[in-house]
């Protein structure tokens, strides 16, 4: 195939990083465009081809180490290995992240699967302008009922690419039911955060059914209830769910009420940090506590407000933990690594006058594959901590 050539000199060493930053390119065909597909070559030898955008700070991304196009059959044979892929790893699974971007060399894109509706979200300008491939691929391949773009988010500014969210093929009813780990969700794709579900938890919370026979447990920043029903399902005496935003709230509680738990699982609209202060001045305590905040850090650049946000959430709910009780706590930025995370909880400990061991540590569920050459997949950090 015959594609504009882009010349480099990279920085990372690892061969199968899929990232050309635009201070590694040297030389480039005057006539690329926006958008375009290239051949990559380092000392005269192919690399790999990708999608071109010299507006971005990565400005290719490779999507194939041969020469071939960005196109249906191509798509198809990705998405197919994908599905598979999460068919031998989660067996009785049917709603996951099937396509999660470069992880599944389909670079700038991510596929969740819900039943036979499909959320699809870009965050490449050179995929974006071809998603109708991946539109027309997924349609081949699944009985898909319907696709909806879930395109409302800050990443695609960075490839100066609109926001927006929409109905690009089918019917999509108000709320979709799923399972996981054998356990009933209501989702609400079209209102819901990201694509409707965190399917990266599925571990975390399977282990935390595990674990919480007998309990009582506080779910801070609950979302739809994931763990909180979980919990119960796992013989939890009572748990209580804290979040923000009233309408995931209402969503927990039907997810309560569709695993026959609402009497064990309590609900209630809330401000995290101020909300665990105030159960610690009321006396309360628990035996088991889960905290899922949302990113506090996008960069490295934010590392030392994000420290205070994560130790601060962190004390209080060591505050909260009755003797032997056990804290599930995670953070889902790339850019807060493991040690951080470790400092970040050994300062609390401290301040909180507990003693902890780290009892388990999880990461993101296998349909969110942690690609070797790029740590960049890995995002999603959890430890369980024990009072002793």
């Amino acid at each position: 195939m015959s594609f504009k050539k882009v010349f480099v000199k990279r920085k990372k060493t690892i061969k199968h990083y899929l990232w050309i930053l635009r201070n590694e390119v040297i030389k480039k065909d005057k006539e690329l465009k926006k958008g375009d597909i290239c051949s990559v070559y380092e000392d005269d030898k192919f690399i790999g081809n990708g999608l071109f955008n010299w507006e971005s700070k990565i400005a290719i991304r490779l999507y194939s180490f041969k020469d071939e196009d960005f196109d249906v059959p191509l798509i198809k044979e990705r998405i197919l290995k994908a599905y598979q892929y999460r068919k031998e790893v989660l067996p009785d699974e049917e709603d996951f992240r099937l396509v999660y971007g470069e992880s599944d060399l389909l670079t700038g894109t991510v596929i969740d699967k819900y039943q036979n509706h499909f959320v699809v979200q870009i965050y490449s300008y050179g995929v974006e302008i071809r998603k109708e491939k991946i539109f027309q691929a997924l349609i081949e391949l699944f009985e898909v009922k319907s696709i909806f773009e879930k395109n409302d988010f800050r990443l695609r500014e960075l490839e100066k690419l609109p926001r927006y969210d929409r109905l690009a093929y089918g019917e999509l009813d108000d709320l979709v039911i799923i399972k996981e780990n054998g356990v009933k969700f209501y989702v609400d794709i079209k209102n819901g955060q990201k694509t409707g579900y965190f399917f990266d938890h599925r571990i975390t919370r399977r282990k935390v059914r595990e674990l919480a026979k007998d309990k009582k447990v506080l779910d801070v920043f609950c979302y739809t209830g994931s763990f909180s029903i979980n919990a119960a399902l796992g013989g939890a005496k009572e748990t209580l769910g804290i979040d923000g935003n009233n309408q995931a709230i209402e969503l927990a509680k039907k997810n309560a009420e569709l695993n026959k738990v609402e009497k064990i699982c309590h609900f209630f609209v809330g401000n995290a940090f101020n909300e665990l202060r105030n159960l610690y001045k009321n006396g309360m305590t628990f035996d088991l506590i889960i905290l899922d905040p949302p990113p506090f850090l996008k960069s490295r650049k934010e590392l030392s407000g994000a420290l205070r946000g994560y130790k601060d959430i962190n004390l209080w709910a060591m505050k909260l933990l009755k003797p032997g009780g056990i804290l599930v706590t995670s953070t889902c930025s790339h850019h807060f690594y493991w040690q951080d995370f470790l400092d970040t909880l050994n300062a609390a400990a401290e301040d909180a006058k507990k003693n902890f061991r780290i009892i388990e540590r999880t990461t993101q569920g296998p349909d969110h594959p942690i690609l070797l050459s790029m740590p960049e997949t890995e995002y999603l950090r959890t430890f369980f901590l024990e009072v002793f």
